[in-house]
Protein backbone atom coordinates (compact mmCIF):
# COMPACT_ATOMS: atom_id res chain seq x y z
CA UNK A 1 0.00 0.00 0.00
CA UNK A 2 1.24 3.76 -0.60
CA UNK A 3 2.69 5.38 2.37
CA UNK A 4 0.29 7.80 4.08
CA UNK A 5 -0.08 11.08 5.59
CA UNK A 6 -2.27 12.90 7.63
CA UNK A 7 -4.19 15.67 6.35
CA UNK A 8 -2.65 18.73 7.01
CA UNK A 9 -4.98 21.46 7.89
CA UNK A 10 -7.28 22.11 5.54
CA UNK A 11 -4.45 22.21 2.65
CA UNK A 12 -3.23 18.78 2.07
CA UNK A 13 -0.17 18.35 3.03
CA UNK A 14 0.45 16.00 -0.48
CA UNK A 15 0.44 18.83 -2.83
CA UNK A 16 2.63 21.55 -1.08
CA UNK A 17 5.12 21.03 -3.50
CA UNK A 18 3.30 21.09 -6.67
CA UNK A 19 1.85 24.43 -8.71
CA UNK A 20 -2.03 24.53 -7.57
CA UNK A 21 -2.74 25.20 -11.31
CA UNK A 22 -2.39 21.41 -11.62
CA UNK A 23 -5.34 20.58 -9.45
CA UNK A 24 -7.90 22.81 -11.22
CA UNK A 25 -10.08 20.15 -12.17
CA UNK A 26 -11.53 17.02 -10.94
CA UNK A 27 -11.64 15.45 -7.48
CA UNK A 28 -9.05 16.56 -5.60
CA UNK A 29 -9.57 15.26 -1.32
CA UNK A 30 -12.99 14.34 0.39
CA UNK A 31 -13.68 14.46 3.25
CA UNK A 32 -16.69 12.17 5.43
CA UNK A 33 -18.70 13.10 8.77
CA UNK A 34 -16.62 12.84 11.81
CA UNK A 35 -17.83 9.53 12.52
CA UNK A 36 -15.71 7.81 10.02
CA UNK A 37 -12.82 8.95 12.18
CA UNK A 38 -9.62 10.16 10.84
CA UNK A 39 -8.67 10.10 7.15
CA UNK A 40 -5.19 9.23 5.76
CA UNK A 41 -4.16 10.52 1.94
CA UNK A 42 -1.90 8.45 0.05
CA UNK A 43 -0.86 9.53 -3.10
CA UNK A 44 -4.38 9.10 -4.94
CA UNK A 45 -6.49 7.50 -2.41
CA UNK A 46 -8.06 8.64 0.84
CA UNK A 47 -9.01 5.96 3.51
CA UNK A 48 -10.46 5.69 6.52
CA UNK A 49 -11.61 2.07 8.70
CA UNK A 50 -14.77 1.87 9.84
CA UNK A 51 -16.62 -0.94 11.67
CA UNK A 52 -13.73 -3.32 9.99
CA UNK A 53 -14.50 -2.19 6.57
CA UNK A 54 -11.87 -0.15 4.90
CA UNK A 55 -13.30 2.97 2.92
CA UNK A 56 -11.29 3.75 0.07
CA UNK A 57 -12.09 7.20 -2.29
CA UNK A 58 -10.08 6.97 -5.45
CA UNK A 59 -9.62 10.67 -6.30
CA UNK A 60 -7.76 12.45 -9.35
CA UNK A 61 -4.74 13.10 -8.15
CA UNK A 62 -2.29 11.86 -10.08
CA UNK A 63 1.38 10.94 -9.11
CA UNK A 64 4.91 9.84 -10.54
CA UNK A 65 8.25 9.46 -9.74
CA UNK A 66 6.93 9.54 -6.16
CA UNK A 67 5.37 12.90 -6.44
CA UNK A 68 2.43 14.11 -6.52
CA UNK A 69 1.51 15.89 -9.68
CA UNK A 70 -1.48 16.37 -10.81
CA UNK A 71 -5.52 15.67 -11.01
CA UNK A 72 -6.95 13.77 -13.85
CA UNK A 73 -10.67 14.13 -14.53
CA UNK A 74 -12.27 11.15 -14.25
CA UNK A 75 -9.55 9.05 -13.51
CA UNK A 76 -10.29 7.98 -10.22
CA UNK A 77 -13.54 6.56 -11.14
CA UNK A 78 -12.32 4.80 -13.89
CA UNK A 79 -9.37 3.54 -11.62
CA UNK A 80 -11.41 2.40 -9.18
CA UNK A 81 -14.66 0.94 -11.75
CA UNK A 82 -11.49 -0.63 -13.64
CA UNK A 83 -10.35 -2.89 -9.95
CA UNK A 84 -14.01 -4.21 -9.24
CA UNK A 85 -14.30 -5.26 -12.97
CA UNK A 86 -10.89 -7.47 -12.54
CA UNK A 87 -11.92 -8.48 -8.52
CA UNK A 88 -15.29 -9.64 -10.14
CA UNK A 89 -13.79 -11.91 -12.81
CA UNK A 90 -10.66 -13.79 -10.97
CA UNK A 91 -12.34 -14.45 -7.54
CA UNK A 92 -11.51 -18.22 -8.17
CA UNK A 93 -7.97 -17.68 -8.50
CA UNK A 94 -7.35 -15.92 -5.53
CA UNK A 95 -9.67 -13.86 -3.11
CA UNK A 96 -9.55 -10.21 -2.79
CA UNK A 97 -10.90 -7.73 -0.31
CA UNK A 98 -14.17 -6.27 -2.54
CA UNK A 99 -17.13 -5.58 -0.38
CA UNK A 100 -18.99 -3.06 -2.40
CA UNK A 101 -18.99 0.05 -4.53
CA UNK A 102 -21.73 2.44 -3.86
CA UNK A 103 -19.93 5.10 -5.58
CA UNK A 104 -17.84 5.01 -9.16
CA UNK A 105 -14.78 6.43 -6.99
CA UNK A 106 -15.45 4.55 -3.72
CA UNK A 107 -14.34 0.65 -2.75
CA UNK A 108 -15.68 -0.33 0.46
CA UNK A 109 -13.21 -3.62 1.67
CA UNK A 110 -12.51 -6.31 4.15
CA UNK A 111 -9.38 -4.64 6.23
CA UNK A 112 -6.38 -6.87 5.83
CA UNK A 113 -5.17 -7.80 9.46
CA UNK A 114 -1.54 -7.85 7.88
CA UNK A 115 -0.43 -6.47 4.81
CA UNK A 116 2.53 -8.56 3.26
CA UNK A 117 5.27 -5.71 2.43
CA UNK A 118 5.59 -7.27 -0.73
CA UNK A 119 4.76 -5.64 -4.43
CA UNK A 120 4.63 -8.56 -6.60
CA UNK A 121 5.70 -7.06 -10.37
CA UNK A 122 4.91 -9.41 -13.43
CA UNK A 123 6.71 -8.13 -16.37
CA UNK A 124 5.99 -9.82 -19.75
CA UNK A 125 8.16 -6.86 -21.81
CA UNK A 126 11.66 -4.92 -21.32
CA UNK A 127 9.67 -1.73 -20.92
CA UNK A 128 11.44 1.16 -21.74
CA UNK A 129 11.75 2.68 -18.09
CA UNK A 130 13.84 5.19 -16.39
CA UNK A 131 12.40 4.09 -12.58
CA UNK A 132 15.20 2.55 -10.53
CA UNK A 133 13.56 -0.64 -10.60
CA UNK A 134 12.51 -1.16 -13.95
CA UNK A 135 14.40 -4.46 -15.58
CA UNK A 136 15.38 -1.65 -18.37
CA UNK A 137 17.19 0.58 -16.25
CA UNK A 138 19.31 -2.07 -14.38
CA UNK A 139 19.82 -3.81 -17.82
CA UNK A 140 20.94 -1.47 -20.00
CA UNK A 141 21.68 1.87 -18.08
CA UNK A 142 23.86 0.15 -15.10
CA UNK A 143 24.48 -2.91 -17.48
CA UNK A 144 23.15 -5.64 -15.21
CA UNK A 145 22.08 -9.49 -16.26
CA UNK A 146 20.91 -10.59 -13.27
CA UNK A 147 18.23 -8.58 -11.82
CA UNK A 148 15.60 -9.59 -9.31
CA UNK A 149 17.82 -12.87 -9.21
CA UNK A 150 16.81 -13.55 -12.84
CA UNK A 151 19.75 -14.33 -15.18
CA UNK A 152 19.03 -12.20 -18.42
CA UNK A 153 20.93 -12.58 -21.77
CA UNK A 154 22.62 -10.36 -23.89
CA UNK A 155 21.34 -8.19 -26.69
CA UNK A 156 17.79 -7.32 -25.04
CA UNK A 157 16.19 -4.70 -26.71
CA UNK A 158 14.39 -1.69 -25.43
CA UNK A 159 10.66 -2.92 -25.24
CA UNK A 160 11.07 -6.52 -26.21
CA UNK A 161 8.91 -9.51 -24.95
CA UNK A 162 11.55 -11.70 -22.54
CA UNK A 163 12.73 -14.51 -23.85
CA UNK A 164 11.83 -16.67 -20.87
CA UNK A 165 8.10 -15.29 -20.92
CA UNK A 166 6.84 -13.38 -18.11
CA UNK A 167 8.76 -12.91 -15.08
CA UNK A 168 8.06 -12.10 -11.40
CA UNK A 169 10.06 -8.69 -9.59
CA UNK A 170 9.10 -8.34 -6.02
CA UNK A 171 10.10 -5.21 -4.41
CA UNK A 172 9.57 -4.29 -0.69
CA UNK A 173 10.08 -0.60 0.54
CA UNK A 174 13.24 0.51 1.59
CA UNK A 175 13.50 2.69 4.98
CA UNK A 176 13.37 5.75 2.72
CA UNK A 177 10.18 4.84 1.20
CA UNK A 178 11.54 3.90 -2.08
CA UNK A 179 11.16 0.72 -3.74
CA UNK A 180 13.53 -1.85 -2.93
CA UNK A 181 14.48 -4.98 -5.51
CA UNK A 182 14.20 -8.30 -4.06
CA UNK A 183 15.31 -11.82 -5.30
CA UNK A 184 12.75 -14.79 -4.66
CA UNK A 185 14.47 -15.89 -1.62
CA UNK A 186 14.40 -12.26 -0.26
CA UNK A 187 10.98 -11.95 -0.93
CA UNK A 188 9.92 -15.62 0.09
CA UNK A 189 11.53 -14.88 3.51
CA UNK A 190 9.41 -11.39 4.18
CA UNK A 191 6.19 -12.96 2.98
CA UNK A 192 6.15 -16.14 4.82
CA UNK A 193 7.21 -14.05 8.54
CA UNK A 194 4.10 -12.19 7.44
CA UNK A 195 1.68 -14.76 6.71
CA UNK A 196 3.18 -18.33 7.44
CA UNK A 197 5.43 -20.78 5.62
CA UNK A 198 3.74 -21.25 1.94
CA UNK A 199 2.86 -17.40 1.69
CA UNK A 200 5.02 -16.83 -0.71
CA UNK A 201 4.30 -19.83 -2.82
CA UNK A 202 0.53 -18.57 -2.79
CA UNK A 203 1.43 -15.02 -3.67
CA UNK A 204 3.55 -16.53 -6.45
CA UNK A 205 1.32 -19.28 -8.23
CA UNK A 206 -1.91 -16.25 -7.61
CA UNK A 207 0.56 -13.03 -9.11
CA UNK A 208 1.15 -15.36 -12.21
CA UNK A 209 -2.37 -16.72 -12.57
CA UNK A 210 -3.86 -13.28 -12.68
CA UNK A 211 -1.69 -12.38 -15.03
CA UNK A 212 -2.13 -15.16 -17.21
CA UNK A 213 -5.84 -14.13 -17.09
CA UNK A 214 -5.35 -10.41 -17.56
CA UNK A 215 -2.77 -11.18 -20.54
CA UNK A 216 -5.30 -13.26 -22.11
CA UNK A 217 -8.38 -10.78 -21.60
CA UNK A 218 -6.17 -7.53 -22.83
CA UNK A 219 -5.13 -9.52 -25.87
CA UNK A 220 -8.70 -10.74 -26.75
CA UNK A 221 -9.34 -6.70 -26.91
CA UNK A 222 -6.15 -5.55 -28.75
CA UNK A 223 -4.22 -4.80 -25.89
CA UNK A 224 -0.92 -5.94 -24.46
CA UNK A 225 -0.19 -6.50 -20.84
CA UNK A 226 3.43 -5.10 -20.69
CA UNK A 227 3.55 -5.37 -16.67
CA UNK A 228 1.59 -4.98 -13.83
CA UNK A 229 1.81 -5.06 -9.90
CA UNK A 230 -0.63 -6.94 -7.18
CA UNK A 231 -0.72 -6.88 -3.83
CA UNK A 232 -1.73 -9.09 -1.49
CA UNK A 233 -3.05 -9.49 2.55
CA UNK A 234 -3.61 -11.63 5.39
CA UNK A 235 -7.57 -11.86 6.13
CA UNK A 236 -9.16 -12.87 9.09
CA UNK A 237 -9.27 -16.32 9.11
CA UNK A 238 -5.81 -15.86 8.38
CA UNK A 239 -6.04 -16.78 4.63
CA UNK A 240 -4.22 -14.65 1.46
CA UNK A 241 -6.24 -12.38 -0.72
CA UNK A 242 -5.61 -9.40 -3.12
CA UNK A 243 -5.59 -6.21 -1.89
CA UNK A 244 -5.14 -2.45 -3.71
CA UNK A 245 -5.66 -1.30 -7.49
CA UNK A 246 -5.86 -4.39 -10.25
CA UNK A 247 -4.87 -4.22 -13.61
CA UNK A 248 -5.86 -0.18 -14.07
CA UNK A 249 -3.32 2.45 -16.01
CA UNK A 250 -1.61 3.34 -12.49
CA UNK A 251 -0.40 0.16 -11.83
CA UNK A 252 0.73 -1.59 -15.24
CA UNK A 253 1.69 -1.07 -18.31
CA UNK A 254 -0.55 -1.19 -21.21
CA UNK A 255 -0.13 -1.81 -25.07
CA UNK A 256 -1.97 -1.24 -28.35
CA UNK A 257 -0.99 -4.52 -29.79
CA UNK A 258 -1.51 -4.21 -33.45
CA UNK A 259 1.01 -1.66 -33.89
CA UNK A 260 3.55 -3.08 -31.19
CA UNK A 261 5.96 -4.84 -33.54
CA UNK A 262 5.97 -2.25 -36.19
CA UNK A 263 6.92 -0.14 -33.36
CA UNK A 264 9.46 -1.99 -31.51
CA UNK A 265 11.09 -3.05 -34.77
CA UNK A 266 11.19 0.67 -35.50
CA UNK A 267 12.92 1.37 -31.98
CA UNK A 268 9.82 3.20 -31.00
CA UNK A 269 7.93 3.33 -27.90
CA UNK A 270 4.74 1.66 -28.04
CA UNK A 271 1.22 3.19 -28.20
CA UNK A 272 0.48 3.03 -24.20
CA UNK A 273 -2.65 3.71 -22.41
CA UNK A 274 -1.02 4.18 -18.49
CA UNK A 275 0.85 6.41 -16.36
CA UNK A 276 3.67 6.43 -18.83
CA UNK A 277 2.28 9.44 -20.49
CA UNK A 278 3.23 11.08 -17.98
CA UNK A 279 6.06 10.00 -17.12
CA UNK A 280 7.56 10.70 -20.37
CA UNK A 281 6.34 14.32 -20.69
CA UNK A 282 7.85 15.24 -17.24
CA UNK A 283 11.43 13.58 -18.28
CA UNK A 284 11.33 15.47 -21.80
CA UNK A 285 10.67 18.52 -19.75
CA UNK A 286 13.69 18.08 -17.23
CA UNK A 287 11.82 16.35 -14.20
CA UNK A 288 12.37 12.89 -13.07
CA UNK A 289 11.16 13.41 -9.06
CA UNK A 290 13.42 16.26 -8.15
CA UNK A 291 13.18 19.96 -7.64
CA UNK A 292 9.98 21.80 -8.75
CA UNK A 293 7.13 20.28 -10.38
CA UNK A 294 6.25 21.94 -13.52
CA UNK A 295 2.72 23.23 -14.86
CA UNK A 296 1.60 20.27 -16.73
CA UNK A 297 0.11 21.27 -20.14
CA UNK A 298 -3.46 20.74 -20.52
CA UNK A 299 -2.88 18.79 -23.76
CA UNK A 300 -1.30 16.10 -21.61
CA UNK A 301 -3.90 15.92 -19.17
CA UNK A 302 -6.76 15.22 -21.92
CA UNK A 303 -4.31 12.45 -23.06
CA UNK A 304 -4.11 11.11 -19.45
CA UNK A 305 -7.89 11.04 -19.06
CA UNK A 306 -8.19 9.20 -22.78
CA UNK A 307 -5.41 6.66 -22.04
CA UNK A 308 -7.24 5.50 -18.83
CA UNK A 309 -10.79 5.30 -19.99
CA UNK A 310 -9.60 3.85 -23.41
CA UNK A 311 -8.69 0.18 -21.90
CA UNK A 312 -11.71 0.09 -19.06
CA UNK A 313 -14.31 0.82 -21.73
CA UNK A 314 -13.02 -1.73 -24.56
CA UNK A 315 -12.55 -4.49 -21.77
CA UNK A 316 -15.57 -3.95 -19.58
CA UNK A 317 -17.60 -2.70 -22.17
CA UNK A 318 -18.72 0.80 -20.69
CA UNK A 319 -19.43 3.42 -22.79
CA UNK A 320 -19.21 6.48 -20.54
CA UNK A 321 -18.72 7.41 -16.50
CA UNK A 322 -20.55 10.51 -15.16
CA UNK A 323 -18.69 13.36 -13.82
CA UNK A 324 -19.44 13.30 -9.92
CA UNK A 325 -18.48 15.95 -7.24
CA UNK A 326 -16.75 15.76 -3.15
CA UNK A 327 -20.67 15.96 -1.91
CA UNK A 328 -21.79 12.93 -3.65
CA UNK A 329 -19.15 10.49 -2.76
CA UNK A 330 -19.49 11.72 0.53
CA UNK A 331 -23.56 11.27 0.63
CA UNK A 332 -23.18 7.93 -1.14
CA UNK A 333 -20.72 6.55 1.18
CA UNK A 334 -22.62 7.82 4.24
CA UNK A 335 -25.86 5.95 2.59
CA UNK A 336 -24.22 2.99 2.26
CA UNK A 337 -23.28 2.52 6.15
CA UNK A 338 -26.77 3.79 6.90
CA UNK A 339 -28.32 0.67 4.97
CA UNK A 340 -25.86 -1.87 5.79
Amino acid sequence: MPEMTVEEGNRPGFIKDAPADNFQEGILTVDLPAEFGPKTSGKVRDIWVRDDKRVTVTTDRTSAFDRLICTVPSKGAILNMTSQWWFDQTGEIIPNHLIAVPHPNVLISRQAQEVVPVEMVVRNFMAKSSTSTSVYHNYENLGRRKIYGISFPDGLRANEKFPMGPILTPTTKADAGHDLELDEDGAAEIADKVGGKGTWDKMKKASLGLFGFGSTAFRNKGLLLADTKYEFGIDEDGELMLLDEFHTSDSSRIWRAISYQDRFEEGENPETFDKEILRRWLAEHGFRGEGLVPVVDSSVIEQMTAAYTFPFYLTAGYTKIGSSSPEAIKEQVVNYFERN
